[in-house]
């Protein structure tokens, strides 16, 4: 089974590929697959802080009241079962208290 790197892994691969391409040392085909490989890394690391947003969030709110794994893992389900629709509400609500 093959073992993730994790979202410093994928940001150190990330930062390779940028100096890759900023250095104009590849040529265009490599160049092209440099970015696309680059796309997919960014993807991969926005879903990992995305996961740890929610989980801090989730922490957060539990703080008062005692935290308890079985309640992380019951609002990651329900985060999925509505395509995270509620995280997104949630998060504009943050951003409009913030400003």
């Amino acid at each position: 089974m093959k073992k993730e790197k994790g979202f410093e892994g994928y940001l150190n691969e990330l930062e390779e590929i940028v100096d890759k391409l900023e250095s104009g040392e590849a040529d265009l085909d490599a160049s092209i697959e440099l970015y696309e490989k680059g796309m997919k890394l960014t993807e991969k690391c926005r879903e990992i802080l995305k996961e740890k947003k929610i989980k801090i969030e989730i922490l957060r709110k539990k703080t008062e009241e005692g935290y308890e794994a079985s309640d992380f893992e019951k609002d990651a389900a329900e985060d999925e079962d509505d395509g995270g629709a509620k995280t997104d509400e949630k998060e504009k609500e943050n951003e409009d208290k913030l400003f």
